[in-house]
């Protein structure tokens, strides 16, 4: 699906559910939908080892593959 990013965060800090200390990069992206007049928009959770915040470019096109769960395969500049 072709996104295009919107804004970028890198955010951090511990879970409420599991204790355990999390970190990932927010990009909140907008994106044709059926039904929608305009743009939706959503966020996008990225591991920051993978994604790194510098390599996101704000304003630019992304192609985001997920599999049948909706998990995240990719998250690749078009």
């Amino acid at each position: 699906m072709r996104v295009h990013v919107l804004g970028k965060q890198f955010v951090s800090g511990k879970s409420k559910k599991t204790g355990k200390d999390f970190a990932a990069n927010v990009v909140d992206v907008a994106f044709a939908r059926d039904g929608v007049e305009g743009l939706a928009t959503d966020r996008i959770w990225l591991d920051p080892d993978k994604y790194p915040l510098a390599d996101i470019q704000i304003d630019k096109d992304y192609n985001v593959d997920r599999d049948f769960r909706g998990f995240l395969l990719s998250f690749t500049k078009m």
